[in-house]
């Protein structure tokens, strides 16, 4: 199972992470991804937070 915040099909698995799962703490944004999402409905994204809001909202959860 795949839990995201928006809907879409699961287009690939990154299957270099079963030898490396380092990776996703790695190089996240590189070759540390999970999936390929084709997302279903786009406007979903509109409700996600910005990458400076989500550092917000952690910030006030350590606090």
């Amino acid at each position: 199972d795949v839990y995201s915040p928006v809907s879409g099909e699961v287009m690939e698995v990154n299957k270099g992470l079963d030898d490396s799962p380092e990776l996703v703490n790695q190089d996240p944004h590189g070759k540390g991804w999970f999936i390929r999402l084709k997302i279903k409905d786009e406007t979903e994204l509109e409700k996600l937070m910005t990458a400076s809001e989500y550092e917000e909202f952690i910030e006030g959860i350590e606090e």
